[in-house]
């Protein structure tokens, strides 16, 4: 740790005013630090846009909420490299995001649709609009891909001149089509287009063995398998067949006759058993019957229909009775459940639906959060004691506890004494120490004793801490170890900042 002038909080800001020269280094932590300040003003925050050529824009903006000024500018930036990084902006609307669409070029115009694709972002119906009828093909099948696109644009685009185009639009389009539309798709020049409109022409009239065959490839095959009411001879050969992908795909087919699923219920493989077990047709005598092998590390994908009735109070007392665990589980994971399923699945045997359970439900009980604070190591430990339900009262006995999450809990305790909050700012885990350090009771000493702390994360949370004096803290913007904490520190003043920004100009060689 370094020092600087002992004086006042003026004179140790002066100091840093004298001084001229900076490395390169320093600066991109200084830009660094200042994107996560949260008190940095709109001048500071807009100086942060001009960033030096290969260089991008300090990564945390685009995740902090920011003045609308600043947006704005970004939004507006002449370079394509500087706008590209709003792309991934959660924060912003509808209308700020059409903004971006409005490039020139096709290309960046595809990139922002498909990160609007993948994360499901709102757009306005202007830009849907535009992005239907874009001059590029590339974008118009992307933007059929987009969840909310209005029907009527994917109506438009399953007749598209491109073939790309249609093949992304047909599959949802088809039910919306008139019957000229669909008979026109079905004699379709692109095979690829024909197949489509032959999975969803047999949605709803039975697939032959004869029509199955005809399907160009193992994609389009597993999903009529999956998705086409099937007839009886077509059901009973791919249940029956030796290529498990396609037994898997019929697995998961709600028109199966009971008496395949029954037989499937007993297939080698263990993916097809899975399958077949969390159908929602089956009672739990026959789901009881189905050999199911769960690795105890593997997280597994949610049971679809057990989340659709997450609203339905009965369908979710049935899961939690079920013999069948990733139904308890996805159960588990419904935000307001029945007191008498809670109960239920807080004393389930399986451990994985409690921590569910703690992790998603509004009214996990305060022994369960408590247990699972205790027990579970993964990330979402941290949140549990933010519960409403977890119990704040009377942690102050968790002191001494041997295991560290339970005496990070004793500062919960609004009874703790300072003397406490001190002691625990020295113990040998990681964890309570910066638990200590988050607490407003800590000296302005120990922040600076925790400076010099063997773990990382807790050196930078110290830097950034507004308790440090400031010729402390002045000398912390000089040591790359902790320039960029130090330049988040929300008690720096604006003219520092902008002194640091002067110090490395975006033009600044690498």
């Amino acid at each position: 740790m370094t020092g600087g002038d002992n004086g006042t909080p003026a004179a140790a800001w002066s100091s840093v005013l004298r001084r001229q020269t900076a490395s390169a280094a320093l600066g991109q932590a200084w830009r660094e630090g200042l994107a996560r300040h949260r008190a940095a003003p709109a001048p500071v925050l807009l100086r942060l846009l001009d960033v030096a050529p290969g260089k991008r824009v300090p990564a945390y903006l685009t995740w902090r909420k920011l003045p609308e000024e600043v947006v704005s500018a970004w939004l507006a930036h002449p370079e394509w490299r500087v706008r590209f990084a709003l792309a991934g902006r959660g924060l912003l609307s509808p209308e700020e995001r059409a903004q971006l669409f409005q490039d020139p070029d096709p290309k960046h115009r595809l990139v922002l649709l498909v990160w609007a694709v993948d994360d499901q972002l709102a757009l306005t119906e202007a830009t849907f609009t535009q992005l239907a009828n874009d001059p590029d093909p590339r974008v118009r099948a992307e933007a059929a891909l987009h969840r909310h696109l209005p029907t009527r644009h994917l109506v438009a685009l399953a007749t598209d001149p491109d073939p790309q185009v249609r093949r992304c639009a047909v599959p949802r389009a088809w039910t919306h089509l008139e019957p000229s539309g669909q008979a026109a798709l079905l004699a379709d020049p692109d095979p690829g287009v024909r197949a489509d409109a032959v999975i969803g022409h047999h949605r709803s009239t039975p697939l032959s063995a004869a029509a199955f065959a005809g399907l160009p490839d193992d994609r389009h095959r597993e999903r009529a398998a999956e998705g086409c009411e099937l007839d009886r001879e077509l059901a009973e050969t791919l249940v029956r067949g030796a290529e498990t992908a396609l037994r898997g795909a019929t697995a998961l087919n709600a028109g199966l006759d009971a008496d395949l699923v029954a037989l499937l219920g007993q297939d080698p493989d263990p993916q097809v058993r899975l399958r077949i077990s969390v159908r929602p047709d089956l009672t739990e005598a026959e789901r009881s019957r189905i050999a199911v092998e769960l690795a105890p590390n593997v997280r597994y994908s949610p049971v679809e229909w057990v989340r659709d009735l997450a609203d339905d109070a009965e369908a979710m007392r049935r899961c939690a009775t079920s013999s069948h665990v990733l139904l308890r589980r996805d159960a588990a994971c419904a935000r307001n459940l029945p007191d008498d399923v809670v109960d239920l699945l807080a004393h389930d045997e399986d451990w994985v639906v409690r921590l569910l359970l703690a992790e998603h439900c509004d009214q996990a009980p305060a022994e369960l959060l408590l247990e699972m604070v205790r027990t579970w190591e993964g990330y979402s430990a941290a949140r549990l004691v933010e519960h409403p339900n977890f119990p704040r009262e009377h942690t102050l006995s968790y002191a001494d506890d041997p295991h560290p999450r339970m005496r990070e809990l004793a500062l919960l305790d609004p009874e703790a004494p300072a003397d406490l909050v001190e002691r625990l700012s020295r113990d040998p885990d990681n964890g309570v120490r910066w638990r200590a350090l988050r607490d407003e009771r800590l000296s302005s000493a120990s922040v600076i004793r925790l400076l010099d702390d063997p773990d990382h994360g807790i050196r930078n949370a110290a830097a950034a801490d507004s308790r440090l004096p400031a010729h402390v803290l002045a000398g912390l913007l000089y040591d790359t170890a902790t320039a960029a904490a130090a330049a988040a520190n929300p008690v720096l003043p604006e003219s520092v900042m902008h002194h640091l920004l002067d110090r490395t100009p975006p033009t600044a060689p690498a």
